[in-house]
C-alpha cells in the first residue's frame, strides 16, 4: 500500500491522473515505475536558498530597539531578530561606507581589498579579491543589487557579479533615492526574469545619513516641538557645519544634540518600517521560508561620545558596533551570538548556507558554526583623519586603538566599559595583533578612482549640472 501511496503522491506532482486496481497490478506496473522515476527526481532536485541582504547605511546597534533602546524604533527588525539570530557584538571593520561595504561583499578586512581613502586618494576594489556576487552569479542565482550613494558605483568596481546594477546617489545626503521607492524598484525587479532560478539581491538603505530627513510622520516621530533651534533636518547639509563641531569651534547644546537624535532615530524607524513592507512582500509571494535574510548596518554615527559629530573620524563603538540579523535557513530559533562577530564574516556565512565554494581569509568564519570569542577582529580605515591611519583590534571583549601615525593607543574593556570612558593599560597581545594585522599584504592592487569625474557624472546624471 505504501507503494500506492507514493503513485498517488507522484501523480499529484505531475498533474496525470491513471484509475488504479489492485488486482490489477501487471498492466500497470511499467506505467508506475516511470511515476516513480519522476517523483525520485523531482524529490532530489532541492531548490536553492533565496538571499536577501540588507544594508543599512548609518545605523548603529544601540539605536535599535532589539539592542535594548529606549525607543521602539525598529518594530519590525525586532520581530525577525526574535525570529532569528541576533549578533550582539558585530564589529564594523571601518568607520565608512566605502571599506565597509566592500568588507561585507568579499569577506576581507581593509588592509586585505584596500578599498578607501589613502594619502593618493580614493580606491576601488580590487579584481583579486574575492567577490560574493561574483561567485553567486556563476553559481546560476539572479542577481540584483540597488545601491543608493556613489561610493558604491560601478567606478568602484560594486557592478562586478551582478545582472542587474542600479546604483543611485550622490556622496551627500542630497537627491538619494528613499526606501519606499528602494523597496519598489526591488520589488519590480522580483518579479521579473525566471522565477524558478534563486535569487541574491543586495539592497541598501541610505536614509540615516546626516542630514535627517525621513518622510513625516517619522521626521517629528520622536523630536520636541518646543524645540526651535538649528539643528534640525537641514542641519547637516553643508560640511562646514560638521566641521565647525568636530573641530571644537562650535559646541551644540545637549537640546541641540536632543533633536538632532531624535531626527536620526526618525530615519531608522522609516527605514525599519521598509524592510518590514518587504519582507511581507517576500512572504505573500511564498518565498518567506526559503530566503536567507541578513540585516547589517556599515558603521554607526557619533553624537559628541568622543567629541565629533557624523562618522569616518574615529574606530570608537559608536561607529564601529553595528546591527546584524540573520534569519532564515539555519538561523531560525531567537538565537544570540553573544561572542564578537565581524562584517567579513558574512560573505563566506552566505556562501556556506547556499553551498558554494568561497574562498574566506583570516580571521573570517561561518556564523553558523561555533565562534571562537578570542579571536582577534580587526578595523582600519578611516575618511577625515589627516594624521595617519587607526587600527582597533577586538578579542574576547578586549580593545585596542592604535594610531599609525603618532605609535599612540588607547585600550578599553567593552564589556564592563562599553562607552570607551576608562582608558586601561593596552596588552601586549592586542598590540601584536594590531601590528599583524597593518603589515597583512594586500590581494592585488586596488584602483584609485578619480573622485571628482565620478561625483560630476552622478550630479550631471541628476540634473544637476551640465
Amino acid at each position: 500500500m505504501r507503494f500506492l501511496l507514493q503513485l498517488k503522491q507522484a501523480q499529484e506532482k505531475t498533474g496525470l491522473r491513471l484509475a488504479i486496481k489492485e488486482g490489477n497490478m501487471k498492466k500497470i506496473l511499467p506505467i508506475m515505475i516511470v511515476f516513480l522515476i519522476i517523483l525520485t527526481a523531482s524529490c532530489g532536485k532541492e531548490k536553492k536558498v533565496n538571499v536577501l541582504l540588507i544594508l543599512v547605511d548609518t545605523v548603529r546597534a544601540d539605536h535599535l530597539s532589539c539592542y535594548g533602546y529606549e525607543r521602539n524604533t525598529t518594530p519590525y527588525i525586532d520581530s525577525l531578530a526574535a525570529a532569528g539570530t541576533i549578533a550582539e557584538m558585530c564589529q564594523g571593520q571601518a568607520s565608512w561606507t566605502l571599506p565597509t561595504m566592500t568588507t561585507i561583499l568579499s569577506g576581507t578586512p581593509p588592509v586585505v581589498h584596500g578599498a578607501g581613502r589613502s594619502s593618493s586618494g580614493f580606491h576601488g576594489i580590487s579584481p583579486d579579491v574575492p567577490w560574493l556576487p561574483m561567485v553567486m552569479h556563476q553559481a546560476g542565482y539572479r542577481t540584483a543589487a540597488f545601491f543608493n550613494v556613489m561610493f558604491m558605483n560601478a567606478d568602484f568596481g560594486f557592478h562586478r557579479g551582478f545582472q542587474h546594477f542600479d546604483c543611485q546617489g550622490v556622496a551627500s545626503g542630497n537627491s538619494l533615492r528613499k526606501a519606499e521607492p528602494t523597496v519598489d524598484d526591488f520589488l519590480g525587479w522580483l518579479d521579473t526574469g525566471n522565477q524558478d532560478d534563486p535569487f541574491f539581491a543586495a539592497v541598501h538603505f541610505y536614509d540615516a545619513h546626516i542630514p535627517y530627513k525621513a518622510p513625516e510622520p517619522f521626521r517629528s516621530m520622536y523630536t520636541d516641538p518646543a524645540y526651535s533651534g538649528e539643528y534640525g533636518d537641514q542641519w547637516g547639509e553643508g560640511i562646514t557645519e560638521m566641521m565647525d563641531v568636530n573641530s571644537g569651534e562650535v559646541v551644540p547644546t545637549e537640546a541641540d544634540m536632543a533633536n538632532l537624535i531624535a531626527l536620526y532615530d526618525g530615519e531608522i524607524t522609516y527605514t525599519d518600517s521598509q524592510i518590514g513592507r518587504m519582507l511581507a512582500e517576500l512572504r505573500s509571494r511564498g518565498l518567506g521560508e526559503n530566503t536567507l535574510v541578513i540585516i547589517v548596518g556599515d558603521h554607526g554615527e557619533e553624537f559628541l561620545e568622543h567629541g565629533g559629530i557624523e562618522h569616518g573620524r574615529t574606530l570608537y563603538e559608536e561607529t564601529t558596533h553595528v546591527p546584524l540579523i540573520i534569519a532564515g535557513p539555519g538561523f531560525n530559533g531567537g538565537q544570540v551570538i553573544s561572542h564578537s562577530v565581524g562584517q567579513l564574516d558574512i560573505a563566506g556565512t552566505i556562501a556556506a548556507v547556499a553551498g558554494i565554494d568561497f574562498l574566506t581569509i583570516d580571521p573570517a568564519v561561518n556564523l553558523a558554526e561555533e565562534i571562537d570569542a578570542s579571536r582577534e577582529i580587526p578595523a582600519s580605515g578611516v575618511l577625515w583623519r589627516t594624521n595617519g591611519d587607526l587600527v582597533s583590534i577586538v578579542s574576547n571583549g578586549n580593545k585596542i586603538i592604535w594610531s599609525v601615525e603618532d605609535d599612540s593607543l588607547e585600550a578599553y574593556n567593552l564589556v564592563l566599559d562599553p562607552g570607551e570612558k576608562e582608558l586601561l593599560e593596552p596588552s601586549e597581545f592586542l598590540i601584536n595583533a594590531a601590528e599583524f594585522y597593518w603589515v597583512t599584504p594586500p590581494m592585488g592592487e586596488a584602483p584609485l578612482v578619480d573622485y571628482s569625474e565620478t561625483a560630476s557624472r552622478e550630479l550631471r546624471n541628476l540634473g544637476y549640472i551640465r
